[in-house]
């Protein structure tokens, strides 16, 4: 299953074990079915960090299984005046 990511504002991927180490663009293939959370902790970003996630354009909960070619994008907190 493959997946496009989009991390934002400082956001990179920090799994060394990872080839996505230390981007904040990329490609990722899924060996497995999995959710939104299990796959944030696979990246190593916190869901502490990760406030905003969008999958294909809309906001979905950390319980959302991903599917084949889902395009995500992950938010850190935003504010601002």
């Amino acid at each position: 299953m493959n997946i496009t990511v989009r991390l934002f504002a400082g956001l990179r991927c920090e799994n060394k074990r990872l080839e996505c180490f230390g981007k904040n663009d990329f490609e990722h293939v899924l060996s497995q079915e999995m959710n939104l959370e299990e796959f944030l902790n696979c990246i190593g970003v916190s869901v502490q960090v990760a406030k905003i996630i969008f999958v294909n354009g809309l906001f979905k909960p950390l319980t959302y299984v991903l599917r084949d070619a889902d395009e995500i994008s992950i938010f850190p907190p935003i504010g601002g005046g």
